[in-house]
């Protein structure tokens, strides 16, 4: 990895400061917490993207263009192995202390030797929830 990334002694320390450069609109910090191959990232409604310089293209694309979010994350369900991690994420999209939206975001963090980082995150919009349904 030759580019600057920030450290991590855990995944969930990765997801915490991920969640909080997407509700600042920051795609530096983004792009110093991503591994520089074998990425991959879906956004709602997008193909994949499979290439670390399309994935922060991408996310400059959408942060750029954006105002700062107010989100709320919540970990559905976490499974955790040596060196790989993968988060199921309910992210709940706020305006006016409401949730306006919400999405399931798969996300999946690997452990190199001096950091965790992600290497995958694949969002999906819910359309509506049935009656009874819950996301925890």
């Amino acid at each position: 990895m030759n580019r600057t990334k920030l450290k991590f002694k855990t995944a969930d320390e990765v997801e915490g400061v991920f969640y909080e450069a997407f509700m600042r609109c920051d795609p530096e910090v983004i792009a110093a917490l991503w591994a520089d191959e074998g990425v991959v990232c879906v956004h709602p409604g997008s193909g994949a993207i499979v290439e670390y310089q399309a994935i922060i293209r991408s996310w400059k694309h959408i942060l750029g263009n954006a105002r700062q979010v107010e989100m709320r994350y919540t970990v559905i369900s976490r499974i955790l192995a040596t060196d790989l991690a993968v988060h199921m994420v309910a992210e709940e999209m706020l305006t006016a202390n409401r949730v306006s939206a919400v999405v399931l975001a798969t996300n999946v963090y690997r452990k190199y030797q001096q950091s965790w980082l992600m290497v995958g995150h694949h969002a999906s919009l819910v359309q509506a929830s049935s009656a009874g349904q819950t996301l925890q």
